[in-house]
Protein backbone atom coordinates (compact mmCIF):
# COMPACT_ATOMS: atom_id res chain seq x y z
CA UNK A 1 0.00 0.00 0.00
CA UNK A 2 1.31 3.37 -0.54
CA UNK A 3 2.34 5.96 1.76
CA UNK A 4 0.04 8.90 2.51
CA UNK A 5 3.22 10.86 2.96
CA UNK A 6 6.01 11.24 1.00
CA UNK A 7 8.93 9.16 2.13
CA UNK A 8 11.81 9.47 -1.05
CA UNK A 9 13.30 12.24 1.53
CA UNK A 10 10.84 14.98 -0.44
CA UNK A 11 10.21 18.33 1.07
CA UNK A 12 6.51 19.02 1.61
CA UNK A 13 4.50 21.57 3.15
CA UNK A 14 1.38 20.75 5.52
CA UNK A 15 -1.77 22.87 4.60
CA UNK A 16 -5.12 22.97 6.33
CA UNK A 17 -7.78 24.52 4.36
CA UNK A 18 -9.41 26.00 7.52
CA UNK A 19 -9.07 29.78 8.63
CA UNK A 20 -8.93 30.60 5.06
CA UNK A 21 -6.04 28.11 4.51
CA UNK A 22 -3.05 27.97 6.50
CA UNK A 23 0.61 26.35 6.48
CA UNK A 24 1.97 24.51 9.36
CA UNK A 25 5.52 25.75 10.48
CA UNK A 26 8.16 25.38 13.26
CA UNK A 27 7.99 28.60 15.11
CA UNK A 28 10.93 30.61 17.37
CA UNK A 29 8.70 30.71 19.83
CA UNK A 30 9.86 28.36 22.67
CA UNK A 31 8.20 26.85 26.14
CA UNK A 32 10.92 26.93 29.01
CA UNK A 33 12.26 23.18 27.92
CA UNK A 34 13.11 25.38 25.03
CA UNK A 35 10.64 23.48 23.01
CA UNK A 36 9.76 25.03 19.65
CA UNK A 37 5.82 25.57 18.74
CA UNK A 38 4.11 24.63 15.95
CA UNK A 39 1.94 26.95 14.47
CA UNK A 40 0.17 27.51 10.86
CA UNK A 41 0.32 30.88 8.89
CA UNK A 42 -1.12 31.74 5.68
CA UNK A 43 2.34 32.45 3.45
CA UNK A 44 3.12 29.60 1.42
CA UNK A 45 6.70 29.77 0.52
CA UNK A 46 8.59 30.15 3.71
CA UNK A 47 11.52 27.98 4.39
CA UNK A 48 10.30 26.94 7.86
CA UNK A 49 6.92 25.67 6.08
CA UNK A 50 8.79 22.29 5.14
CA UNK A 51 8.81 18.89 6.00
CA UNK A 52 10.38 15.36 5.90
CA UNK A 53 8.18 12.43 6.82
CA UNK A 54 10.97 9.26 8.24
CA UNK A 55 9.10 5.73 8.06
CA UNK A 56 10.17 4.12 10.99
CA UNK A 57 10.10 0.26 10.91
CA UNK A 58 7.18 0.10 13.00
CA UNK A 59 5.19 1.49 10.06
CA UNK A 60 4.88 4.99 11.99
CA UNK A 61 6.51 8.28 10.47
CA UNK A 62 8.66 10.67 12.30
CA UNK A 63 7.84 14.41 10.79
CA UNK A 64 11.17 16.27 10.70
CA UNK A 65 11.57 19.49 10.14
CA UNK A 66 14.93 20.49 8.25
CA UNK A 67 15.01 24.19 9.16
CA UNK A 68 15.44 23.59 12.78
CA UNK A 69 16.81 19.90 12.90
CA UNK A 70 13.49 18.96 15.21
CA UNK A 71 10.90 16.92 15.43
CA UNK A 72 7.36 17.09 15.60
CA UNK A 73 5.72 15.76 18.96
CA UNK A 74 2.55 16.03 21.12
CA UNK A 75 3.24 16.98 24.09
CA UNK A 76 2.16 17.01 27.85
CA UNK A 77 1.13 20.84 27.88
CA UNK A 78 -2.33 21.82 27.89
CA UNK A 79 -3.68 24.87 26.17
CA UNK A 80 -7.27 25.42 26.58
CA UNK A 81 -7.82 22.08 27.26
CA UNK A 82 -5.75 20.22 24.21
CA UNK A 83 -2.46 19.48 24.16
CA UNK A 84 0.11 21.25 22.27
CA UNK A 85 2.56 20.86 19.58
CA UNK A 86 5.60 21.01 19.41
CA UNK A 87 9.29 20.52 18.14
CA UNK A 88 11.98 19.34 19.79
CA UNK A 89 15.74 17.53 18.77
CA UNK A 90 15.29 14.51 20.52
CA UNK A 91 14.77 12.40 17.50
CA UNK A 92 13.74 8.66 18.61
CA UNK A 93 10.55 9.14 21.25
CA UNK A 94 7.85 7.54 20.86
CA UNK A 95 5.55 10.70 21.13
CA UNK A 96 7.08 11.75 18.13
CA UNK A 97 5.24 9.19 16.27
CA UNK A 98 2.16 9.67 13.74
CA UNK A 99 0.13 7.09 12.02
CA UNK A 100 -1.50 9.16 8.93
CA UNK A 101 -4.97 8.41 8.32
CA UNK A 102 -7.16 8.91 4.92
CA UNK A 103 -9.70 11.19 5.30
CA UNK A 104 -12.56 13.03 3.15
CA UNK A 105 -11.86 14.68 -0.09
CA UNK A 106 -8.15 13.88 -0.34
CA UNK A 107 -6.95 14.87 2.99
CA UNK A 108 -5.54 12.92 5.80
CA UNK A 109 -5.60 13.15 9.20
CA UNK A 110 -2.27 12.70 11.73
CA UNK A 111 -2.78 10.45 15.10
CA UNK A 112 -0.43 10.78 17.49
CA UNK A 113 0.85 7.33 18.34
CA UNK A 114 2.06 8.04 21.51
CA UNK A 115 -1.31 9.88 23.12
CA UNK A 116 -4.12 8.56 20.57
CA UNK A 117 -4.50 12.46 19.47
CA UNK A 118 -5.06 14.01 16.28
CA UNK A 119 -3.10 16.92 15.83
CA UNK A 120 -5.24 19.70 14.19
CA UNK A 121 -5.41 23.85 13.37
CA UNK A 122 -6.98 25.35 16.46
CA UNK A 123 -8.35 28.73 17.05
CA UNK A 124 -6.02 29.75 19.89
CA UNK A 125 -3.04 32.06 18.37
CA UNK A 126 0.25 33.26 19.29
CA UNK A 127 0.24 36.63 17.57
CA UNK A 128 -1.56 36.38 14.24
CA UNK A 129 -0.56 32.90 14.07
CA UNK A 130 -2.60 29.76 14.64
CA UNK A 131 -1.22 27.01 17.41
CA UNK A 132 -1.11 23.63 16.40
CA UNK A 133 -2.56 21.30 18.89
CA UNK A 134 -3.89 18.08 19.59
CA UNK A 135 -7.45 16.36 20.34
CA UNK A 136 -9.07 13.20 21.03
CA UNK A 137 -12.05 13.86 18.54
CA UNK A 138 -11.39 11.62 15.60
CA UNK A 139 -13.73 13.21 13.02
CA UNK A 140 -13.22 17.40 13.21
CA UNK A 141 -12.82 18.57 9.85
CA UNK A 142 -9.53 20.46 11.59
CA UNK A 143 -8.16 17.63 12.06
CA UNK A 144 -7.70 17.43 8.45
CA UNK A 145 -4.66 18.34 6.28
CA UNK A 146 -3.23 17.90 2.90
CA UNK A 147 0.26 17.54 1.24
CA UNK A 148 1.69 20.45 -0.77
CA UNK A 149 4.84 19.90 -2.65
Amino acid sequence: MASILPTNNQRFRLFSDQQNGQFLFVSNDQDADHDRFVEAHPFRDEERNFFRAIRDDDGFFRLFHPATGTFLFVSNDILNGDRVVQAHTSANEQRNKFEPQLAENGTFKLRNVSTDTFIFLSNDKKGNDFVIEAHLNRTEIRNNFRIVF
